[in-house]
């Protein structure tokens, strides 16, 4: 009889971790049909539009932010609750809307709800609490309605060649602007929404708060290191720009749009993710002291 009791037990136990494979053996099957499709124009998206080619990297960065805090997920208590259940909901309904209207930034927002939704209702709402920032860094991989982007893209422009025409003059070129044309002795550069530096801007806001996420010290460190990627990618867009007019107004139009148009963009990003360590190196207090911890 005594070993009977164990026995059962084990049974019990074996019997309840069948039904949580099946479980979510159903739940994967599921996804898959429903996001499939929305999986593929992502990794579209991620491919062929230059500014979310950061896109990859977004869920690799997620995984990793989650496994710093493998320690205190551990010692959390794991039940399912049936309030998740609001947001798999939420998550259908963002789904179906985006489908019948075509808006693909609603499937995309659907992913991320629906992953929370999944936390909360086979983890528990301790576990929601503990993976909330992986969770809602996943938005940085999707892409932003249409207009918004170029609503973003205009406005990036107009501060850029407001900034760089004024460097330029001040460094004694000559030039005229009409919109978002420059009109230098050797020709006319004409200033495209790639060179908005929205490209830039948005894989600088995912460093910076990828930075943030692990930024010793107080809150508001980690919010002035996140502030700061707005304006160090507007700078290091603007600067670029000045150097182009400055190559047009020289060397003539025709160098400023080659090789050194794309190659300005990448040494440009790189010296702004440089600043950006450099802005977390000085935002980080002396020793490490008040470091963040896992549950930060």
């Amino acid at each position: 009889m005594s070993r009977a009791v164990p026995l059962a037990a084990a049974a019990d136990r074996g019997g309840a971790a069948l039904r949580r494979i099946a479980a979510l053996a159903v739940v994967a099957i599921l996804l898959v049909a429903v996001y499939h499709r929305a999986a593929a124009t992502l990794w579209n998206v991620w491919t062929t539009n230059d500014d979310y080619s950061h896109g990859p990297l977004v869920p690799l960065v997620a995984t990793a932010m989650a496994w710093t805090s493998r320690a205190r997920l551990a010692g959390l208590p794991s039940r399912t609750d049936a309030r998740g259940l609001a947001l798999v909901a939420l998550a259908c309904a963002l789904q179906i809307v985006g489908m019948r209207a075509d808006v693909f930034a609603l499937q995309g927002y659907s992913l991320v709800v629906m992953a929370s939704g999944l936390v909360w209702t086979f983890l528990g709402a301790a576990w929601l609490r503990a993976l909330a920032f992986p969770l809602g860094y996943l938005v940085f991989m999707l892409p932003f309605p249409p207009i918004v982007m170029n609503g973003l893209a205009y406005a990036l422009k107009e501060i850029t060649v407001r900034i760089s025409t004024r460097a330029a003059e001040a460094l004694g070129v000559q030039l005229q602007q009409s919109g978002m044309t420059l009109y230098l002795a050797s020709g006319v550069l004409r200033v495209e929404n790639p060179c908005s530096g929205l490209r830039s801007l948005l894989a600088l806001l995912a460093t910076a708060t990828a930075f943030a996420r692990f930024q010793p010290g107080a809150l508001w460190r980690r919010a002035a290191l996140l502030a700061a990627g707005i304006p160090i990618a507007v700078l290091c867009n603007a600067v670029r720009l000045t150097l182009l007019i400055l190559i047009g107004h020289y060397a003539g139009v025709a160098k400023a749009t080659g090789w050194v148009h794309d190659a300005s963009g990448y040494v440009l990003f790189a010296a702004a993710l440089a600043a950006l360590f450099a802005m977390r190196r000085l935002l980080t207090p002396r020793g490490g002291a008040g470091a963040v911890g896992e549950g930060a």
